[in-house]
């Protein structure tokens, strides 16, 4: 007999669960609406500084000699690690490439992209050049293209998405609350017993 009563205890019914939203769904409104009017005020009044970003390509040369392959001046793995330790700006190698390098560079100012990334290029090119003195039949590095520089900022914030998790996150914190606060009045009328 004490079985079924524990497993009656410990049953949850669904229908006082609904009931308690229901008699806080005050509570529940108010405290979800000002959560979401705190995270509006948020997002309209945080502005934040634009990053950009700017890319440029450079073919990685290859020396041609008559009995063999043809040599790449670089490996183009370390090269990426010597441009972003020395240069500090990033690299990808694309896919389906092996001579092709991206080089990638962010900042606040625009002017200074395109710097660091002419930078980057004479470096990869003088580097090249003088490893490519001792060879007859050279394919020089070259740049492909300009440097190209977004016009949108890469760290827009998402202003709906913030909006619309915090709504979210509110009513699941409220109803958490109303719950809680149903428990400790559980236990102070357990205790006055």
């Amino acid at each position: 007999m004490q079985n079924k009563e524990q497993i009656i205890e410990d049953e949850i019914d669904l229908r006082e669960l609904f009931k308690t939203i229901w008699e806080k769904k005050i509570f529940i409104l108010l405290f979800t609406s000002i959560v979401t009017i705190i995270s509006i005020m948020y997002v309209s009044f945080k502005n934040p500084i634009p990053v950009y970003q700017g890319k440029t390509y450079i073919e990685i040369g290859q020396i041609h000699s008559q009995n063999f392959e043809p040599t790449s001046l670089d490996n183009p793995i370390d090269l990426s690690e010597i441009l972003k330790l020395e240069l500090n700006v990033e690299t990808k190698i694309p896919k389906q490439t092996q001579k092709l390098l991206e080089i990638s560079s962010n900042n606040q100012n625009k002017e200074e992209i395109k710097n660091n990334l002419e930078k980057a290029v004479e470096f990869v090119i003088n580097r090249h050049k003088e490893k490519a003195k001792f060879y007859e039949n050279v394919i020089m590095t070259k740049q492909i293209g300009d440097v190209k520089i977004d016009n949108n900022p890469i760290n827009k914030p998402k202003k709906s998405l913030i909006v619309a998790v915090s709504f979210v996150t509110g009513f699941i914190l409220s109803i958490f609350i109303v719950f809680f606060m149903q428990f400790i009045n559980s236990i102070r009328k357990e205790d006055t017993k």
